[in-house]
């Protein structure tokens, strides 16, 4: 399989609207590849990306072109509030 193929994969799990965000794992098992390999598409393709830090969950990944919501503005001005300057 091309890494075009593999990436169409890992943009599909990305799009599932049963998901506002996904996790390297989460994307895997949907995927069935390698978390690693998942996680080198994701650096590859970081253009069509965005990503967000959960405590529970660590770094979570959706698609640039899916809207910003509430939720993800609080959550960085609590990370920014957060951090020691």
């Amino acid at each position: 399989m091309s890494d075009k193929d593999e990436w169409s994969k890992v943009y599909s799990a990305l799009a599932d609207p049963s998901w506002d965000f996904r996790t390297v794992e989460g994307i895997a098992e949907d995927t069935g590849l390698e978390q690693e390999h998942v996680g080198r598409l994701l650096d590859e393709h970081q253009s069509d990306i965005r990503q967000a830090v959960s405590r529970k969950w660590g770094i979570l990944y959706t698609l640039q072109s899916r809207p910003v919501k509430p939720r993800e503005y609080i959550a960085d001005i609590q990370m920014f509030a957060s951090k020691s300057f």
